[in-house]
């Protein structure tokens, strides 16, 4: 596993002003960087103003170079939601969930995400419940928070058309809502697992993004611009024919259109819930998982003032013995072809997430003795 996970303060965090101080030669008493107004030269403290600034901080730097900072990284969160069919026809299909979802969550842990994983579905030890077995479970069908929590339902469960419906509902209703159970600042990931269809009245796809973006708090899910979930079926799609094909697999109901269309609109994955084994079908659903989030990292936002992303070097330490290579910084995704061992930022004028090129993700996941570091507030060369 890659160490600590890189996370990338380059924004100031409670602290780490005086470890930033250590390494410039100046201690930051506060613990922060300074608030905006006074411009980080407090006169009280005695800090020199040099010119060289990180956002609103005065960083003092005669040598024109920061010491590098190693921070530890904090895992990018993931919210992994199933909901599951438990009517009649679904017996099969949900203990092949039960038999492989503690592989699936290795799996998504291995590399290094920090996962939680929710089940909306009846729960018991009946053919038509599911008890998630340990580690990512607890003794007898408990949760094991934070990691693992099932929703409780109704004795009806999860119906062949309501999942939709319910996952609206429970969200903040019910015995345990499970919006207690998701965090703000995580991706969503839903797992749908059925052999039906969503059906009026209850909520159908074209009604359903809506009411979910509206749940509170606000931004949640993210919107329509930018969503911060995924919606993945395994559902009545026959293997080998077109996304959103009217034909099912044999022994489904229904080929699931309307979890189909949520899984195109939202860059999710479509299996055929008519597999005898899951064990490929979760394992291609982590996988992609991870391609998608395992090199994405959060940019913490300062307590005051802002931070200058044109001041910020990565560097990365091959198996964890020097000499470190600089990451070249790009404008976009549409530069990583070009320029090899490079990354970027969500937004360059005010970043929230910086993201690994493919190239450079593949290597430092690959790498389990990899550290990345980062140089703050120094002199950075312009992004290509």
């Amino acid at each position: 596993m890659v160490r600590g996970k890189f996370f990338f303060g380059f924004t100031a965090l409670v602290g780490l002003g005086g470890l930033l101080g250590s390494a410039c030669g100046t201690k930051l008493d506060s613990g922060r960087f300074p608030d905006s107004g006074n411009g980080g030269n407090d006169s009280s403290t005695g800090s020199p103003d040099t010119g060289i600034s990180f956002g609103d901080a005065e960083l003092p730097d005669t040598s024109k170079e920061c010491a590098a900072v190693t921070v530890n990284a904090a895992k990018v969160p993931v919210d992994i939601i199933f909901v599951i069919d438990n009517s009649g026809s679904m017996g099969a299909e949900m203990a092949q969930v039960k038999t492989n979802v503690n592989t699936f969550a290795s799996k998504i842990g291995t590399s290094g995400l920090d996962y939680r994983v929710i089940f909306i579905v009846a729960k018991g030890t009946s053919s038509l419940q599911v008890c998630v077995p340990q580690p990512l479970a607890g003794p007898n069908c408990a949760d094991n928070p934070p990691q693992f929590h099932h929703v409780t339902m109704s004795a009806s469960g999860v119906q062949s058309t309501d999942s939709l419906s319910l996952i609206l509902s429970t969200y903040d209703t019910g015995t345990t809502p499970w919006k207690g159970y998701i965090r703000e600042d995580a991706f969503k990931v839903f797992i749908e697992v059925t052999d039906d269809d969503a059906r009026s009245p209850y909520v159908t796809s074209d009604t359903f993004e809506k009411q979910l973006f509206a749940k509170s708090p606000a931004g949640m899910f993210g919107d329509a611009t930018k969503r911060k979930y995924t919606f993945n079926s395994i559902c009545g799609w026959k293997e080998g024919t077109a996304n959103q094909s009217t034909t099912y697999c044999s022994g489904a109901v229904n080929p699931g259109l309307e979890y189909q269309r949520l899984s195109y609109t939202t860059g999710g994955l479509i299996d055929s819930v008519c597999k005898t084994d899951y064990k490929d079908v979760l394992d291609n659903f982590a996988n992609n998982i991870r391609a998608r989030l395992a090199c994405e990292y959060k940019v913490p936002q300062p307590e005051a003032g802002t931070a200058d992303p044109n001041k910020v070097v990565v560097q990365y330490t091959p198996n964890g013995a020097p000499p470190a290579e600089k990451l070249t910084r790009v404008t976009d995704a549409t530069k990583c072809d070009t320029f090899k061992n490079s990354w970027y930022f969500d937004d360059n004028a005010n970043p929230t997430k910086i993201f690994f090129c493919n190239d450079t993700c593949k290597r430092v996941q690959a790498d389990n003795n990899a550290q990345v570091d980062l140089r703050l507030g120094c002199d950075a060369p312009p992004p290509f």
